[in-house]
């Protein structure tokens, strides 16, 4: 048990996220008790945990919910939590986060406050394994800025800040603030260089089941936009299959949904075909009819987002190819080469490839259990050849146009892979295609793009669970500038 999952129940707590530390509490004893001792190590004490015994496990169920709890223990267990909540919810917050193995550690001694509480993560964190759970609402704005550990995240009810701070200097400053009681708040909100794209993928408008997934894609989205601190307009990057099949209805449906994304969350929307964009019941459409889907959803093979100094290339993967495989071509890359080149000073901008079908086979989440057909021989050759059918080509001209990311669908697997500085970045699915016992995930990804250094910093998945049988999972991945 880390000191970060302790940190996390308390505030989830104190921001009175019940479904996540209500799981916490009821995952085993041992957590509870651990969690006790970390309270009481910070002279915090909580009625309602300390008369939970280790035989009261026996009637506990992993989605109990409060009343039941109370109904168990016969004891107003709420009214305890709500306490503690009452006590921390408005005050001032300052986390220390250490950073990575191998990393040198500050050695920080907090000081007490009256209206500020101090907090550190004594465990570095591994690069490669940055998985967490219930994330705590303000820590998304320290994930999103994972790239800058160690820092400190500070925050609230109702703002939260994150800088880097990698020196004594940096945290006696701190302290001198905190001394001249300067507004937190305004001395580290910096983050003007910061622009947000959100991947969606793999939609499947019109498909019934689907639509209880795009209702939890709303409030996932609703909750995570105000933790996107940026002045530039958000992004949104759909890469294919926005609808089951391309009929009148889905069209409207997927008219709408860009649209409301646009209203919304005044977002900046991108969209490319796949494949089920273009098919109906397994048949490829008719030429001219795939002409409508397309002028009627796209419009454009490169677009420029100039204040950002990013291009977006469009690139359609179901001109050829079979059902389950794309293809792109050379002559759609020479006709994409002859709309660059008529760019003006092209080497100032940053490029991104979206396309529907994957570029290398996908392998699922360490978390999410593979079943044990997906383990043979066999079946790792079918899921070799259901890669992009003239990959080699694509990763050729990527190298030589010097991309280095690559945004694509088409497998409901979220991804991220460096291969020969280039990132490959999957959304899976973004209304819940990928499914693991009596749990169905909605998948999607926040990339933070820094306009001054015109790099991908850091890309965050999320995976939630829309049967809420399991907690909602969010994994981090960090851009970095060497091979694989």
């Amino acid at each position: 048990m880390r000191d970060i999952d302790f940190i996390n129940t308390f505030f989830n707590i104190i921001y009175q996220n019940e479904t996540a530390y209500m799981r916490d509490i009821v995952s085993s004893y041992e957590y509870l008790y651990g969690f006790r001792q970390w309270l009481k190590k910070r002279g915090i004490i909580c009625d309602s945990l300390e008369r939970i015994q280790e035989t009261d496990y026996t009637f506990f169920s992993k989605r109990i919910k409060v009343g039941d709890m109370e109904h168990i223990l016969r004891y107003p267990f709420l009214d305890g939590i709500q306490k503690l909540a009452d006590q921390y919810a408005q005050k001032t917050h300052v986390l220390y986060i250490p950073g990575y193995n191998g990393e040198e550690l500050l050695n920080i001694h907090f000081q007490e406050y009256k209206d500020v509480y101090f907090y550190a993560i004594e465990e570095p964190f591994e690069r490669k394994d940055l998985s967490f759970f219930d994330p705590f609402p303000a820590f998304f704005c320290a994930m999103n800025h994972a790239d800058l550990w160690p820092g400190i995240l500070i925050f609230n009810d109702t703002q939260q800040v994150f800088s880097a701070l990698t020196s004594q200097t940096e945290f006696k400053k701190l302290i001198d603030y905190i001394d001249q009681k300067v507004n937190l708040f305004d001395v580290y909100n910096d983050n003007k260089d910061d622009s947000y794209y959100i991947q969606l993928s793999d939609l499947h408008l019109g498909k019934n089941k689907r639509q209880k997934g795009l209702i939890q894609l709303y409030n996932s989205l609703d909750f995570i936009m105000p933790y996107l601190q940026t002045d530039q307009q958000i992004k949104v990057l759909i890469t294919g299959d926005l609808m089951e099949s391309p009929n009148r209805k889905n069209m409207y449906l997927a008219n709408d949904f860009m649209n409301s994304l646009k209203k919304r969350y005044k977002a900046n929307v991108t969209f490319i075909l796949g494949n089920h964009d273009v098919i109906v019941h397994g048949f490829n459409m008719a030429r001219n009819q795939k002409s409508k889907v397309i002028a009627y959803l796209l419009g454009e093979n490169i677009k420029v987002l100039e204040k950002e100094k990013m291009i977006l290339i469009k690139m359609d993967t179901t001109s050829e190819g079979n059902l389950a495989r794309g293809k792109i071509g050379q002559r759609q890359l020479d006709e994409i080469d002859d709309e660059l080149e008529a760019i003006d000073h092209l080497e100032d901008y940053t490029m991104l490839v979206m396309l529907h079908h994957h570029v290398y086979p996908l392998s699922k989440a360490q978390f999410i259990k593979t079943k044990w057909h997906e383990k043979t021989f066999i079946n790792r050759i079918v899921e070799t050849s259901k890669v992009l059918v003239d990959a080699p080509l694509l990763i050729e001209w990527l190298q030589k146009r010097n991309i280095h990311y690559v945004f694509h669908g088409h497998k409901h697997l979220p991804y991220f892979r460096c291969k020969d500085e280039c990132y490959y970045i999957g959304a899976g699915s973004a209304t819940g295609g990928l499914k693991e016992s009596q749990s169905r995930y909605i998948s999607y990804n926040i990339v933070k793009y820094n306009t001054m250094e015109k790099k991908m910093k850091t890309c965050i998945i999320f995976y939630d669970d829309k049967a809420k049988a399991e907690r909602q999972r969010v994994e981090v991945y960090i851009f970095r500038e060497e091979k694989e």
